[in-house]
């Protein structure tokens, strides 16, 4: 990668979209329970409503038939994170336990940190994932330092957490498919400016594809598409919009240098940029995770990094005396949660550093100024509504105003010199382990796991084909939905191996290319003729196309569960 790559990915805008209205909720899902909190006089627990603020980001940009679903799982997991997070603290800092009882902290944050990396991974969750589940459980330990009340701890966030869930859902009464709609016309401004693209073409053709595969993913979640065709008639104008930018993008892409910017970014594309057909829906969550529990998936390898960075780093930290160990291991999440390359993760990692710097700065203001009661609340409110406007489209920027947050949810408990030197220790120390485990940890998984991926690919197809000896295509649904999964996974993998071993990616590539041209020629004959047994010619042609694919040292083949 050359200088100017590092430059671009570095200063990247990865999304063109506008979000006024969910930074807009954000705030107000902190500041609506914070003003009933002040009014009654509890200002002490602005800082634990925060915790369940969050619940309203996880919602943005889901269709409503969905959001509600999203919002609760996230918070209840807010909730509980709070408040065993707040349990775990009192024992912590219960009296007579000393300085090393900080391991307890560092130990169980990382732990549930790598957990829930493992499941964002597995998942394949677009931002935030699990940052914020794991920033409020580490801030949740450090209360009690406070003397907080482990009870207030879990009390206090259910009123934000309800009030997201109200301010989520509020705006369906007015406009049922809003979130459909703004996601088509992201995807329509996204792709009017890759075609429009001249020396920013790479991160341009990023911000295309991921706006692709969050339009399809909101017409699915939506119902008005499924099995790979139109289900709605009355949205049918969506689809038809949603096909044509599509076939825009691979025109563009076709036409211009052919660069592939998925590997410099931490969003994982769910689309192949060079079909213009409209894909299928995701597999169940079950298949999902099932297919990750080897030791060399994408999603294992990043939890056991995580897990790794996160401990040296807490580990270290207390040692040297430092007493935020929960603030050293989201650095470390924050870095490698998504799993991302060496070049990548390096980036991320400056990004870290610069971001958190500027957040000091912004946290140092509030420190001087002595903002509290009111003016603290007014103060989270506007950290929280610029952290997610930047959320998904530069990492620096966003660390900038979730580093006061985090900061101010774990309580002050020292000076402002002697807090902005620990936390940039801890943030440095955070920075190191994770660039010695990304660039030197398990360097022969990705390997491994692109071979692995090629042969479920393969078992895959062959599922398929079965399935179409005794039955038509749509009675097939869930092999093809499966099928079009692998064969995507097994796409990104050999993209990963490439940014990183590029010698082992040629030496598997013609192997790829195959067994993508072999798996995608079934889907297109399902999609020809969906309620149509299948000719025995036809069919006979894509066994033969399948077998010249099989792998020479297939091994004893898997079972996914559906």
């Amino acid at each position: 990668m050359t200088l100017s790559d590092w430059w671009t990915a570095f200063i990247a805008i990865n999304s063109t979209a506008t979000r006024w209205s969910g930074p807009l909720r954000a705030a107000l899902a902190i500041l609506i329970p914070g003003s009933i909190a002040m009014l009654t006089g509890h200002k002490d627990a602005i800082l634990l409503i925060c915790a369940g603020a969050f619940t309203v980001i996880y919602g943005e940009g889901i269709v409503y038939r969905k959001r509600w679903k999203v919002m609760l799982t996230a918070g209840a997991l807010l909730w509980t994170g709070a408040t065993v997070g707040a349990l775990v603290g009192a024992l912590v800092f219960a009296p007579g336990h000393g300085h090393a009882w900080l391991l307890l902290t560092a130990v169980y944050v990382a732990v549930l940190g790598a957990g829930i990396v493992f499941v964002q991974n597995a998942l394949r969750l677009p931002p935030p994932g699990g940052f914020f589940i794991v920033m409020v459980t580490g801030g949740s330990t450090m209360l009690a330092r406070s003397g907080t009340d482990p009870l207030e701890a879990a009390f206090w966030p259910l009123t934000a957490i309800v009030t997201g869930l109200i301010l989520g859902m509020l705006p369906a009464l007015r406009d049922p498919h809003g979130p459909e709609r703004a996601t088509v016309a992201t995807l329509e401004r996204a792709t009017k400016a890759f075609q429009n693209a001249k020396d920013d073409e790479i991160a341009r053709h990023h911000q295309a594809q991921t706006a692709l595969t969050a339009a399809w993913t909101a017409l699915a979640d939506a119902g008005i598409v499924n099995a790979g065709r139109s289900v709605m008639p009355s949205q049918q104008e969506l689809v038809e919009r949603t096909l044509n930018a599509q076939e825009a993008i691979v025109k563009r892409n076709q036409a211009g240098s052919g660069a592939d910017a998925e590997a410099f970014f931490e969003t994982v594309n769910l689309i192949d940029p060079g079909r213009t057909t409209m894909p299928h829906a995701r597999p169940t969550a079950r298949y999902r995770i099932y297919r990750s529990l080897t030791a060399d998936s994408h999603a294992m390898v990043t939890a056991k990094k995580v897990l790794i960075a996160a401990l040296a780093t807490g580990v270290v930290g207390i040692a040297l005396g430092l007493n935020r160990p929960d603030w050293g291991v989201i650095s470390a999440l924050l870095i490698l949660q998504n799993g991302p390359e060496k070049v990548p993760g390096t980036i991320r990692g400056s990004h870290r550093v610069l971001g958190s710097i500027l957040g000091l700065v912004v946290f140092s203001m509030f420190y001087f100024f002595g903002v509290e009661g009111w003016s603290l609340l007014a103060a989270l409110a506007l950290c929280q509504f610029f952290a997610e406007v930047m959320v998904v489209k530069n990492y620096a920027l966003c660390v900038i105003f979730s580093t006061p947050l985090a900061l101010l949810m774990g309580g002050i408990s020292e000076p402002l010199g002697s807090l902005i030197v620990s936390r940039g220790m801890e943030i440095g120390l955070s920075v190191v382990f994770a660039f010695i485990v990304l660039w030197f940890f398990s360097n022969g998984s990705k390997e491994r796991e692109n071979k692995r991926l090629q042969q479920r690919a393969y078992q895959s197809m062959s599922t398929v084909l079965g399935s179409l000896l005794t039955g038509t295509p749509d009675e097939a649904l869930a092999q093809r939905r499966d099928l079009q999964y692998e064969l995507l996974s097994e796409r990104r993998s050999i993209q990963s191996l490439a940014m990183d071993h590029p010698e082992q990616a040629q030496q598997q590539w013609a192997k790829h290319r195959a067994i993508q041209h072999a798996g995608y020629q079934i889907l297109d004959y399902c999609s020809l003729s969906p309620n149509t047994m299948m000719e025995y010619g036809a069919l006979g042609t894509l066994i033969e196309s399948v077998r010249q694919v099989a792998p020479k040292d297939a091994g004893p083949q898997e079972r996914p569960q559906k």
